[in-house]
């Protein structure tokens, strides 16, 4: 069987956030292993300040993508290396695009970041950062979130999280 590429993958939504965290787990090795994509990110989005990396992520997001919600029980991931072609996508989408792109050009600690309004009920993902430490001794921790107009702000809507 010869390989695919793989754009974007739909999840069931009775499958929810572990199909939707493994599905974006794919599509990230998917983008890394490709060298077109990896070019771009270091050509765009590399800086020789490490602390200003997570924000020129987010920026860049900002400036150039558009936050449209994917349409009810139909979850659609993208794939980080058509973002900067298609320019739009939802919060999952712009949390695999940061992060791959921070995977890519190295020196972070990411995660996924899921938020609810209610406990246990998440529907808004972001990537966390940090440089490394741990508890309360995390180096340059932030919250990048492509959908947020505000760098580095927990909406004040949510008031549960997880780290997974």
């Amino acid at each position: 069987m010869s390989e695919i590429a793989v754009n974007k993958i739909q999840v069931h939504p009775s499958n929810g956030l572990k199909e939707t965290i493994a599905q974006m787990n794919f599509l990230e090795q998917k983008a890394i292993n490709t060298p077109a994509f990896v070019t771009w990110v270091h050509k765009n989005l590399n800086s020789n300040c490490a602390p200003c990396i997570p924000g020129k992520v987010w920026k860049f997001m900002r400036n150039y993508f558009r936050f449209k919600k994917d349409d009810p029980f139909d979850e659609i991931v993208i794939a980080p290396y058509l973002m900067p072609d298609l320019r739009r996508g939802d919060c999952d989408d712009f949390s695999l695009f940061a992060k791959t792109c921070m995977d890519i050009l190295g020196g972070w600690f990411t995660s996924y970041m899921v938020l609810g309004v209610e406990r246990d009920v998440f529907t808004h993902v972001v990537l966390y950062a940090n440089r490394g430490g741990s508890g309360n001794n995390v180096i340059d921790p932030v919250i990048i979130d492509g959908a947020n107009s505000v760098f580095n702000v927990m909406p004040e809507k949510y008031n549960w999280f997880k780290i997974l």
